[in-house]
């Protein structure tokens, strides 16, 4: 979605309004966190890892379309949890892992 789309997604969404200079100042501060984050390094080992789809369903130009977020969860040899990564799709199936 473009960043002149946003606020007219969120009007029609939440029936509020959102001004440029705010969702700006979001993301100036969103962005960097994200970018860290996809940038940390991994544990070397991971004992469990769980692969899980969520589907949801989002409105463009004027149609209903399915995504999905794959995550992938590991479990540490200290037995926290951790997301070691996110990914979106605009299809759903196991044919998403073989392009990774």
């Amino acid at each position: 979605m473009s960043f002149q789309g946003i606020p007219a997604h969120i009007k029609g969404l939440y029936d509020t309004d959102i001004s440029a200079a705010t969702l700006s100042a979001i993301t100036d501060k969103v962005i960097p966190v994200v970018t860290e984050w996809q940038s940390r390094p991994l544990e070397p080992l991971y004992c469990i890892v769980w692969l899980d789809a969520m589907y949801y369903k989002v409105k463009q130009e004027g149609r209903v379309q399915t995504r999905c977020v794959y995550n992938i969860l590991g479990i540490t040899p200290e037995g926290t949890i951790e997301p070691v990564g996110m990914y979106v799709n605009e299809s759903k199936g196991a044919n998403f892992w073989l392009g990774s």
